[in-house]
């Protein structure tokens, strides 16, 4: 998704530094022609870091996302590093830093172009052997972990801008038009398609699928929860995640864009228009339904599920009954990503290039730490946790290791 940004006449560069407890913090670059409700969101208040996140390594993975939506985010398997750009360039380092391998999908470039973009925006996905990568033309790439050779390439019918999900011996992929494929690991071929409804309307967006159980979830464009049999890829159950409402077509759009979750007996999923539900793993039975909206995965930190909404909000719920423990309204209209734990604590990225440690017992904030100024250098996607370290990519491409002390 191409996203429109105001250009401005001119950028006046102001870092300011606050002292103060255990940690310094610098404020993103000013941009004196933005309005008073952009500046005020862009100015956090200053708070004591209870934790002090210190960039380990950091290297430049190609051209990023630029200015396309994004949900590729870095992944780690077998103590490496895999990231990618949306050109084509997928990069492997060890947990120190080092370059391992890269592959160009794309076709090379001259001195000037780094050649036709493979329009990388679904993924990284690991399997035990393999790093999995779809993109919005249609195709399905199983990367060699060791090699970065590319072992698998199949043509999928339709655009692949989310996560593949890996088990039961399959590779599945949920694409733009409603279909969702599963493919065999070992030869790659088509084991079968379900195809749902799609509104007229919908987001730019998909549900990245969840193999489990013997099963595979996903959420649709239609508003519902739908579990298909491993096997077989014949839907075991529906449940209604939302319904329409409203007298436009922008309002009665209904998407489900985010993973489906399961914690103990079962499943969790939010929509974009406001419900997020918990339903029963076995039966598809709705179990209770909460009124938030989001496009974003659900972060799960012992019986709270943590949701951050489309205004960036965040809130707690309880995972057993949905009561609201409590909500964190600080990050207000600065786009937060998914959560990811890191220790003790949920790590978000924002669209002003800031990573936020939240505490997920009463929300409080515990560490805050800036790694961009502009809007190149924004979060789109969650971070991964491995061995304590916390690797987040930004939409210029540049992939940091957080560790914290």
């Amino acid at each position: 998704m191409k996203l429109t940004s105001r250009v401005s006449l001119l950028a006046g560069l102001l870092s300011i530094t606050l002292l103060g407890g255990c940690a310094s913090v610098t404020q993103p670059v000013i941009d004196w022609f933005e309005d008073e409700e952009v500046l005020e969101i862009r100015n956090l208040t200053p708070i004591e870091n209870v934790v002090d996140m210190q960039v380990q390594w950091q290297h430049d993975v190609g051209n990023g996302v630029g200015d396309y939506f994004s949900r590729l985010q870095p992944q780690v398997a077998n103590g490496n590093v895999f990231a990618a750009d949306r050109q084509g360039l997928v990069v492997a380092f060890d947990s120190a830093g080092e370059k391992l391998w890269q592959t160009r999908i794309n076709e090379a470039g001259s001195f000037f172009s780094s050649g036709v973009s493979a329009k990388l925006a679904g993924g990284i996905t690991v399997s035990a052997e393999h790093i999995w990568i779809g993109t919005e033309d249609g195709r399905l790439l199983g990367l060699n972990q060791t090699s970065g050779a590319i072992e698998k390439d199949i043509t999928v019918a339709g655009e692949i801008i989310a996560a593949p999900s890996v088990g039961d011996g399959l590779v599945v992929v949920n694409t733009t038009a409603g279909r969702l494929f599963a493919y065999s690991i070992e030869t790659g071929e088509e084991v079968w398609m379900h195809e749902s409804d799609v509104p007229p309307l919908s987001l730019r967006g998909t549900s990245s699928p969840l193999v489990a159980n013997g099963g595979v979830l996903v959420g649709t464009a239609a508003g519902k929860l739908q579990v298909n049999i491993s096997d077989s890829g014949l839907v075991a159950w529906e449940a209604t995640v939302t319904t329409p409402s409203g007298a436009t077509e922008l309002e009665r759009i209904i998407d489900v864009d985010s993973q489906p979750l399961i914690v103990g007996a079962n499943v969790y999923i939010v929509s974009f228009n406001g419900a997020l539900t918990a339903v029963e793993l076995r039966s598809g039975r709705v179990v209770w339904k909460r009124e938030y909206a989001s496009y974003r995965n659900l972060t799960v930190a012992g019986n709270r599920l943590v949701v951050s909404d489309i205004n960036g909000n965040i809130f707690a719920l309880d995972v057993r009954n949905g009561v609201e423990m409590w909500s964190q309204s600080t990050f207000k209209g600065r786009d937060l990503t998914s959560g990811v734990m890191f220790g003790k604590y949920i790590a978000f990225g924002d669209n002003f290039g800031v990573v936020h440690l939240v505490d997920p017992i009463d929300g409080s904030l515990v560490s805050r730490k800036t790694l961009g100024n502009d809007k190149d250098e924004r979060f789109f996607a969650p971070g991964v946790v491995a061995n304590n370290i916390l690797y987040m990519q930004n939409a210029k491409g540049t992939l940091f290791a957080l560790g914290s002390e």
